[in-house]
C-alpha cells in the first residue's frame, strides 16, 4: 500500500520576506517524523545557492565512460542516439593515464642521462592522438569531453624507485615526486587531442588507508598540480579520491582523515575527491538489504563539515569530485544467495534473461544510492564540479558477468555481438528532462529530498523518500497567474519482489498521487504560458567558526550573517553523529527560540553499529529571527556525547533589505488602511485610502482569506476563519502594509 500524495494550488502569500513565518516552528521536543509531508513551491522565484542558479546536468548524469568507449561499443545509431541526444548523457570517468601507458603503451622509457626520469624526446615521438570517429560526440560534448580520469595503484614504471608501506607492499609510489609529476605532466599534453584530454585527474584511484596520513603521499599531488600548472595545461588535479565518505564516524572524528591530506597540501590542489558508496547485505532478519547507507542525510552533513572547515582556515570552499558513488551488495556470496533466494520467491526462472532480471534487484540498489548522492551534490553546487555515478558503459572484455554495466554482452559472452540494456539505465531515465532554473522550494520532512526547477513553461519538482515509510506529500504551489494545462509523474521504486518498477503517466487529476518506501519521483507541471521570474534569492552559506565538534550535553555556536537584513529566510543545517546506543533526540535553538527537530523516520536506515547515527538537521526559519550575530544551541537531552560536523545558516539574500511582518508591530505603512473592531468576532470593517489586496494569512503562513478592495470602507465576513491571531496585509502600489489581527 502507498500512501496518498495531494496536490494543493494556493495563491501566492504576498511579497514581505517575513511571510516566511510558516517555516519556523516552535517546539521545546523532538517528535517523530511525520509521514504527512508538506511541500512549498514558488515557481516563479529564483533560488540560486551561491549564485549557482542554472542545472548543470554535466556536473552530475555522467555514464563512467570516455568518448572512446562509447565509440567502440556502440554501434546501433538508435541506442546512440536515444542515450546522446534523449537522454543527454555525459561522459565521466576513465581509469589509467600513467597505469596504461605504462602497461600497454610504449613511450615511457628512462632517460639515460637522466635516471629515475622519462625520456622527454622519445615519448613526443610515440605520441600521436587524434579523434577519429569521435565527431558524432563532439558535435554533442563539444570541444572537450570533459572527463574525470584517476590512475590505478603501483601505476607507475619499473625504473622509478618506489616505496611502500608495511602490510600494504602490493601498492607502490614513487620516492621522486619531481620526476612523477614529469610524467603525469607530459601524459597531460602530449597524449591526448584537445576534446579528449582529461578535464580533471585524480593521482591514484583510492589508495590504502595506510597512506592517508603520509606526507610523501601529499606532497605527490602538490607536484603534479605545480608540474602542470608550470606547462600550462587545462586539467584540474586533485585528490586523494579516496574509497569511502563515511567521515562522520566516530562523532566526526574521521573528518581529519581527510582534513588531514588538505592541510599537507595547504589546500592547493584544484579539487578535492572522495568516493560515496551505500555498502549493503542482505539481512534475513529484516527481510530487506541493509547496510551502511552514507548517501543522502549523512553525506549533506560531511559536506558541510568540509566545505566549513576549508573556509575557516584557508577563507574558501573547497571543489570537490566524486569520479564514483552508488551502492552495491558487498559480499559476492551474500549477493549470489540473496539473488537467487529472491528469484526463487518471486520469479522462478532460467536463462539469460531469467539473470538479468535476478540483477535488476542489484541494479536497483546502485541506483537508488546514486539517485541519493545526486540529489545531495545537486544541493551543493557550489562546491561540485563533476559526480559520476559507478555505471559502466561495459565490461565484457575483462568480465562479462560485472554487477555494473548498462550494457551486458548476450548470454555472457564476450564474444556476442548483442548487448542487452540492465536497469542500470533508470538512473538516466530518472533525470530525463531535468533541467533549467532552480526556484524556491521546500519541504519540512527530511526524509525527503525535493528540489525543484523551471525551464520555459515547465515546473520540475523532484523527490526521493530515504526512508523505508510511505507518505503523503501536500504541495502548495503558489498562483502565479498562469495556469497548469498538464501534470506528468514519473515514478522510479522497488517492488514487493525487489526488481525496480519504472512508470511514467499523465495525470488528468491531482488525486491518489503516492510516495512509497525508498522511491523517486519527478513531477512535471506544464504551464499555459512560459513561467516568469519575478524574484530572485541566493542562498549564501554562512559558517560557524567551530567543525567536526565533539561534546556532552549542549555547546552554542555563532554564525554571523552581516546582510541579515535582506535575508528572506534561512536553512539551518546541523550535521550530527551519535553512537549507535545513544538517543537519537537533539534540541537546537536559534537565538533562543526553539525549533522543532523531529527524528527522521530513515533514522534506523542511516544507523549502524560501528558508524553510529549520522543525519543532518535541516530547518527553514524566517528572515526576521536572523541577527548579525547569531547563536545556536545544539543539546543532547541524554546528556551524553555526540558530534557536530558544521553548523551552517544558508541566508537566502534578496535585492533589497526585508519588510518584516511581526506580530504586534504595525509596518510603517500602516496608515495606509485601517480595520475594526479588533479583536473581531464574525465581521470586520476595513478602510483604505487607496485600492489594493488584502490577505488574511494564519501564523503557519497560509493564506486563509483573499479579497480585493476599492478605496473607501469594506466588511469582511471571518466566519469561516477559527479562532486565534493572524497577520493582516494590504498590497497596493505603493507598498505592503500589515497589522496583526485576533479573532475571538
Amino acid at each position: 500500500m502507498y500512501a496518498r500524495m495531494k496536490l494543493i494550488f494556493m495563491r501566492k502569500v504576498g511579497v514581505l520576506a517575513g511571510i516566511a513565518v510558516v517555516f519556523l516552528i516552535f517546539s521545546g521536543n523532538s517528535t517523530s517524523a511525520q509521514q504527512q509531508i508538506k511541500v512549498n513551491v514558488s515557481p516563479s522565484v529564483s533560488a540560486s545557492i551561491n549564485g549557482q542558479l542554472e542545472l548543470d546536468r554535466k556536473k552530475y548524469f555522467n555514464l563512467a565512460a570516455s568518448s572512446s568507449e562509447i565509440n567502440w561499443n556502440i554501434q546501433d545509431q538508435t541506442r546512440f542516439d536515444y542515450y546522446f541526444k534523449d537522454l543527454e548523457m555525459t561522459v565521466g570517468r576513465q581509469l589509467g593515464l600513467v597505469y596504461g601507458e605504462t602497461r600497454w603503451g610504449n613511450g615511457l622509457r628512462e632517460d639515460a642521462a637522466r635516471p629515475g626520469y622519462m625520456d622527454i624526446a622519445f615519448f613526443k615521438s610515440k605520441m600521436n592522438p587524434n579523434d577519429n570517429g569521435l565527431d558524432a560526440l563532439k558535435g554533442i560534448f563539444g570541444n572537450r569531453q570533459g572527463l574525470v580520469t584517476h590512475d590505478r595503484r603501483s601505476a607507475y614504471p619499473d625504473f622509478m624507485e618506489t616505496y611502500t608501506k608495511s602490510g600494504g607492499e602490493e601498492e607502490k609510489y614513487p620516492t621522486n615526486n619531481e620526476a612523477a609529476a614529469e610524467i603525469v605532466a607530459h601524459l597531460l599534453k602530449y597524449k591526448y587531442t584537445d576534446f579528449q584530454r582529461p578535464s580533471y585527474f585524480e593521482l591514484v584511484n583510492e589508495p590504502g588507508w595506510r597512506f592517508w596520513g603520509d606526507q610523501r603521499f601529499a606532497e605527490f599531488h602538490t607536484a603534479a598540480k605545480q608540474k602542470v600548472d608550470e606547462m600550462g595545461i587545462s586539467t584540474e588535479i586533485g585528490g586523494p579520491c579516496y574509497s569511502v565518505s563515511y567521515f562522520y564516524r566516530k562523532e566526526y572524528d574521521q573528518l581529519s582523515n581527510i582534513t588531514n591530506f588538505i592541510d599537507a597540501t595547504n589546500f592547493e590542489l584544484d579539487f578535492y575527491s572522495f568516493h560515496s558508496y551505500d555498502y549493503m547485505k542482505w539481512d534475513e532478519s529484516a527481510k530487506d538489504f541493509t547496510g551502511s547507507v552514507s548517501s543522502g542525510l549523512p553525506l549533506d552533513g560531511v559536506f558541510d563539515a568540509l566545505a566549513s572547515y576549508t573556509y575557516n582556515k584557508f577563507g574558501k570552499e573547497l571543489s570537490f569530485i566524486g569520479s564514483e558513488h552508488g551502492g552495491y551488495i558487498t559480499d559476492p556470496q551474500n549477493r549470489e544467495d540473496a539473488l537467487n533466494a529472491l528469484a526463487d520467491q518471486h520469479f522462478p526462472g532460467s536463462g539469460f534473461e531469467h539473470e538479468m532480471e535476478k540483477r535488476s534487484i542489484d541494479n536497483f540498489i546502485m541506483v537508488n544510492s546514486a539517485i541519493a548522492n545526486t540529489l545531495t551534490f545537486m544541493n551543493h553546487p557550489h562546491i561540485v564540479k563533476k559526480t559520476v555515478p559507478f555505471i559502466l558503459l561495459e565490461s565484457s572484455r575483462w568480465d562479462p558477468y560485472y554487477y555494473s554495466s548498462l550494457l551486458v554482452k548476450e548470454n555472457f559472452d564476450k564474444n556476442s555481438d548483442k548487448w542487452a540494456e540492465s536497469k542500470l539505465i533508470d538512473f538516466f531515465r530518472y533525470f530525463d528532462g531535468v533541467k533549467g532554473r532552480r526556484v524556491e522550494s521546500f519541504t519540512t520532512d527530511t526524509d525527503i529530498q525535493h528540489m525543484s526547477f523551471v525551464d520555459g513553461n515547465t515546473l520540475t519538482m523532484l523527490f526521493h523518500n530515504q526512508s523505508n515509510e510511505e507518505g503523503t506529500i501536500d504541495i502548495d504551489i503558489d498562483d502565479i497567474g498562469n495556469s497548469i494545462e498538464e501534470l506528468k509523474i514519473r515514478r522510479l521504486g522497488r517492488g514487493n519482489d525487489f526488481r525496480p518498477v519504472f512508470e511514467e503517466t499523465t495525470l488528468s487529476s491531482v488525486n491518489d498521487i503516492q510516495i512509497g518506501a525508498q522511491e523517486s519521483i519527478v513531477l512535471f507541471a506544464t504551464y499555459q504560458n512560459t513561467i516568469q521570474e519575478d524574484d530572485i534569492v541566493d542562498e549564501i552559506a554562512h559558517y560557524a567558526a567551530e567543525t567536526a565538534t565533539k561534546f556532552s550535553g549542549s555547546k552554542t555556536f555563532t554564525v554571523q550573517i552581516p546582510d541579515h537584513k535582506r535575508a528572506k529566510y534561512a536553512i539551518v543545517r546541523v550535521g550530527l553523529n551519535r553512537p549507535s546506543g545513544a538517543s537519537k533526540d537533539v534540541n537546537i535553538t536559534l537565538n533562543g527560540v526553539s525549533l522543532s527537530v523531529p527524528v527522521e523516520n530513515a533514522a534506523d536506515r542511516i544507523t549502524q553499529s560501528d558508524n553510529g547515527y549520522s543525519t543532518t538537521k535541516i530547518i527553514k526559519v524566517a528572515g526576521r529571527f536572523l541577527k548579525e550575530s547569531n547563536d545556536i544551541e545544539v543539546s543532547f537531552p541524554d546528556g551524553k556525547s555526540g558530534g557536530v560536523g558544521a553548523v551552517v545558516l544558508r541566508a537566502a539574500i534578496m535585492g533589497q533589505e526585508r519588510v518584516d511582518v511581526v506580530t504586534g508591530i504595525e509596518s510603517h505603512l500602516g496608515q495606509n488602511f485601517i480595520m475594526y473592531p479588533n479583536p473581531a468576532d464574525r465581521r470586520l470593517t476595513v478602510k483604505t485610502s487607496k485600492p489594493g489586496e488584502i490577505q488574511i494569512i494564519n501564523l503557519t503562513g497560509k493564506v486563509m482569506l483573499t479579497s480585493e478592495l476599492s478605496q473607501g470602507s469594506t466588511s469582511l465576513d471571518l466566519g469561516d476563519l477559527a479562532k486565534g491571531s493572524y497577520i493582516i496585509q494590504f498590497m497596493h502600489m505603493d507598498g505592503v502594509s500589515s497589522k496583526k489581527l485576533i479573532l475571538k
